[in-house]
């Protein structure tokens, strides 16, 4: 059972996934949000390239498969909420499955490639994905663990993880969509 935290979570994880504002999420919507993350750096090697856009059809079915009760390829805010109760509750790799993208989100942005972000560019990944990039300056405290200045891949991946996985308002990635309140 969803917990408060979790339940805002997903339900803002949902918004940011619909991308086209439809009221469902779609293979569309995923292949949007892998463009903007290529995006995130213009002289992107084809390697990474490739990754994003691998990684986030791999997320679209992973989802799919999970939520799409009826099979018509759009997946509601009920059913992706229901499938990612159940996957919470019955499998113990279920987060790590969901915070995969987040990987190639910190990778996309990190263009010096020394593997930790800088505020700006925790700012781009927010106006990237469609959330209000004002959010980001309290997100990158909250996530910046050792407070030195950057965010770390752990630092991300641990965030993303709250995302799914906490009902605690005070984990540092609970926040990473917006306020709690």
């Amino acid at each position: 059972m969803l917990g408060n935290v979790q339940q805002t979570n997903l339900d803002r994880v949902f918004d940011t996934l619909d991308v086209t504002r439809d009221g469902a999420i779609s293979k569309a919507d995923f292949q949007i949000m892998a463009q903007r993350m290529r995006a995130l750096r213009p002289a992107m090697d084809a390697k990474l390239a490739t990754e994003i856009d691998e990684t986030f059809d791999a997320w679209w079915e992973a989802i799919r498969r999970a939520a799409d009760a009826d099979g018509n390829g759009e997946i509601t805010r009920e059913e992706f909420v229901a499938a990612i109760a159940q996957g919470l509750e019955n499998d113990p790799e279920y987060v790590d499955k969901m915070v995969k993208v987040s990987v190639v989100t910190f990778n996309a942005a990190d263009e010096e490639g020394d593997g930790r972000l800088t505020p700006l560019q925790v700012e781009r990944i927010y106006r990237a994905y469609g959330v209000n990039e004002q959010l980001s300056s309290e997100t990158f405290s909250r996530i910046d663990l050792n407070g030195d200045g950057f965010v770390s891949v752990d630092e991300f991946v641990r965030a993303a993880r709250d995302v799914y996985s906490s009902n605690d308002p005070e984990a540092p990635g609970v926040v990473m969509f917006g306020p709690l309140n």
